[in-house]
């Protein structure tokens, strides 16, 4: 990790401070979203040192149940192994480095064979095989099994880590799961509806992974840009916190006849919700159902974005007129907001914004921008 004067050197310069003090802080400059050096700084600072999510527990039902995952440049899988465990592994074989695993989940029904040269690996990852291998003198299988990585769950949502020495996301964000387990009453009865884990999909959008995570976690912009999301919830008793990784919005009071859809709210889950895990998790809930959306923000490059996850429910149903609303209303909505955003960053017109917060945390203002600046400044500079 470089220490914090080399960092420093290597970052844009900032012209107006990102203090302590939301109210009197500014945002981070344009370069930060639009350099490729930036992002490339990101990936080793950030991407490679936090946890990232993976899929819901349920999605690994059977002894070879898999799902691969590519955090920037590195692609790993999450394997369910004869004995049940879970385990996770860069997903590269031994060899000369093909891909394992091509497909975004699947089964392996007795062991993972590369497709370039037929080295065979166990699903716990030991190489089983590899052709011609007792023709090399001290060949040793164990040297070759495949490269494990950090593996943890929360809220039943399996999470992995490439960096050894990382905090545990237990002792990062516990009070983040135990917010959740207190607010979300069937939290533990969440799974993948009739086992389609890939319901919700994924979007790309052109615009950096921060212009999305700035835009997710403030709803300043909710009552103008999003009239049918500020019909459903009422935008007066809007509520946003923050912790030490994570932030969260509250929508106590919705309204179940809207210009977004109508729900019972006697059936089903009656508000909304979302949490925002450092540094590019979503937890989702919209009034009408008892349902879970987990979506991470997967940078591609530094101007281009994934929004990829997977619905969970309670009862295997889902709501289709909360699904359709957030599929072909909002997810559009924000995605040609974020995007107007990326290209107008490059603008000489501008460098940095205020952070608008006033004196205490409250739905419409910046305060989860500002934490989030925090984070990605500290981490830029070493002290993440």
């Amino acid at each position: 990790m470089l220490d914090e004067a080399t960092a420093n050197r290597d970052l844009p310069a900032m012209d107006r401070p990102l203090t302590n003090e939301p109210r009197t802080s500014f945002t981070l400059p344009s370069e930060y979203y639009t350099s490729p050096a930036v992002y490339e700084r990101e990936k080793e600072a950030i991407f490679y040192r936090t946890w990232q999510y993976v899929a819901h527990r349920s999605a690994f039902a059977r002894p070879g149940d898999y799902v691969t995952l590519r955090i920037c440049d590195q692609n790993i899988f999450v394997m369910k192994g004869g004995d049940g465990a879970l385990r996770a592994f860069y997903n590269v074989c031994r060899h000369r480095a093909h891909e394992l695993l091509a497909e975004p989940h699947g089964n392996v029904r007795s062991a993972i064979v590369c497709p370039y040269h037929a080295w065979t690996y166990e699903r716990e990852g030991n190489l089983r095989s590899a052709r011609h291998s007792d023709e090399r003198p001290g060949f040793d299988k164990a040297d070759y099994r495949l490269r494990p990585i950090r593996l943890e769950f929360f809220c039943d949502c399996v999470f992995v880590n490439l960096d050894d020495g990382a905090e545990s996301l237990a002792d990062l964000a516990g009070d983040m799961e135990a917010d959740l387990r207190r607010r979300v009453p069937y939290l533990d009865d969440l799974a993948m509806p009739s086992k389609r884990i890939d319901l919700l999909g994924t979007t790309h959008q052109n615009a950096g992974w921060k212009v999305v995570v700035d835009n997710y976690v403030e709803c300043y912009h909710c009552r103008h840009a999003h009239p049918d999301f500020a019909s459903l919830i009422s935008m007066d008793h809007y509520r946003v916190d923050v912790g030490r990784v994570w932030s969260r919005q509250l929508g106590a009071q919705t309204r179940p006849k809207n210009t977004a859809y109508d729900f019972d709210p006697d059936k089903g889950y009656s508000g909304a919700m979302f949490w925002y895990l450092w540094p590019n998790t979503t937890f989702n809930i919209l009034p009408g159902s008892n349902e879970l959306g987990v979506l991470a923000i997967r940078p591609i490059n530094h101007a281009w974005t994934s929004f990829e996850g997977h619905l969970l429910t309670a009862d295997g149903s889902t709501n289709d007129a909360r699904t359709a609303y957030a599929a072909n209303v909002l997810a559009p909505e924000d995605i040609a907001l974020c995007e107007s955003v990326q290209r107008g960053l490059k603008s000489k017109g501008y460098d940095q914004g205020p952070i608008m917060a006033g004196d205490v945390p409250a739905g419409e203002n910046e305060f989860a921008i500002h934490h989030f600046h925090k984070l990605v400044h500290d981490a830029l500079n070493g002290r993440g």
